[in-house]
């Protein structure tokens, strides 16, 4: 009899401390926080809490999460002044007005020098001129300073100057395409995508491979696929560019109550939030909370300035936000449907609170079912 009353209190104990675990929740295992709790730790933690709505998904939708321009804006709208340098090949023609001159010949009054290469130390050897410096400078600007060392010596000289051969003003670009080396600039300037492309372009698909590309203390990043859709991305490229493209395919992650919670690809150009979604499986109908599908990025600043959430905290001068939409509105499938992930986002489906309720009834399910056994075993032995 004192054996039976010991373990009937000890059925009652444990079945107390399942109570207070229903009461709380917080010591019943789960893969992620609840939606009221996003919400309310917001308040206390470093991270900001965003309702989807329509004007969000458009004011998104405007914004490009990494980009050339930005950085380099003179250069996407014009090609940047070629300079001659070391090792250029020029040709010059010189013009006189009159029979009779410096330069008058079989081909009239003018003289041609087809192959006139800049020294290492940066000057141009034109007869009657003399030595020339013309590193750094522009094929125009040596014209003026073939003319003015003439003036009184030719009669009405006049110069033309053609840069052809460009050892100078090269780009290098290596990384994952076929042919990486040193590439040169053409006098009329040349866009990002025509290097690539001279360079046999890349092993990997565009929606896989990024653009690094680097000018001085300069550094920009982009999507290779935004370079061929977007032509302000296509930018000029400069003489001693480094350009570097790398493998890196986007992923996104999907978890809590989907059916097949893991990290995909990217498989199409653009994914939403709906087709992520889709891609797990879609929602449990069983665990899931429709007010709770959660997309965690770290956002940057002037994004939320322009749909004016206020934050206090950055890392590396991103902001940790969660955008929170609400399924059980209708319209909210549309905003799902428009509002598309980027690189590294996460994507979270909280569980309903019923389920913590349902996890906590099973544990008492189980526990009085052992009491139980443990009960009836003890009479069979006092027996």
């Amino acid at each position: 009899m004192l054996r039976l009353n010991y373990i009937e209190r000890m059925a009652k104990v444990l079945l107390g401390l399942l109570m207070v675990g229903l009461a709380g929740c917080s010591v019943i295992p789960r893969e992620g926080p609840m939606s009221s709790e996003i919400e309310k730790q917001s308040v206390d933690n470093d991270y900001v809490v965003v309702d989807v709505d329509a004007e969000i998904v458009n004011t998104l939708a405007g914004f490009d999460p990494v980009g050339l321009s930005k950085h380099f804006m003179n250069s996407r709208i014009q090609a940047p002044s070629q300079v001659i340098g070391t090792g250029d090949v020029l040709a010059v023609t010189i013009f006189e007005a009159g029979e009779g001159g410096l330069f008058s010949g079989e081909h009239g009054s003018r003289a041609e020098f087809p192959t006139v290469m800049v020294d290492r130390k940066g000057l141009i050897s034109i007869p009657y001129a003399g030595n020339l410096p013309v590193r750094g400078k522009s094929a125009f600007e040596v014209q003026e300073i073939i003319i003015d060392r003439l003036k009184g010596k030719a009669i009405q000289p006049q110069a033309v100057v053609n840069i052809t051969r460009n050892e100078n003003n090269t780009v290098n670009i290596g990384g994952d395409v076929n042919k990486p080396g040193l590439y040169p600039i053409s006098i009329k300037g040349r866009r990002l995508l025509d290097v690539v492309s001279e360079a046999g372009g890349t092993k990997y698909p565009a929606r896989e491979t990024y653009v690094n590309l680097i000018r001085g203390k300069k550094r920009g990043l982009q999507l290779l696929k935004a370079v061929i859709e977007s032509p302000k991305e296509n930018i000029y490229v400069s003489n001693g560019d480094r350009i570097y493209l790398s493998h890196d395919p986007q992923r996104f992650t999907v978890l809590g109550a989907v059916k097949k919670p893991a990290i995909y690809k990217f498989d199409a150009p653009s994914v939403s939030v709906l087709e992520a979604v889709a891609s797990a499986g879609g929602l449990l109908d069983t665990r899931a909370d429709s007010t709770g599908l959660f997309v965690f990025r770290y956002e940057a600043p002037h994004v939320l300035d322009k749909i004016g959430i206020k934050y206090s905290y950055t890392i590396r001068g991103r902001v940790p936000t969660i955008y929170r939409i609400n399924m059980q509105h209708a319209k909210s499938y549309f905003y799902a449907q428009s509002f598309r992930l980027q690189d590294k986002d996460s994507v979270y489906v909280a569980n309903a609170k019923g389920v913590e309720i349902y996890k906590v009834l099973r544990l008492i399910n189980a526990a009085t079912s052992s009491v139980g056994n443990i009960v009836g075993n003890s009479n069979n032995l006092i027996d």
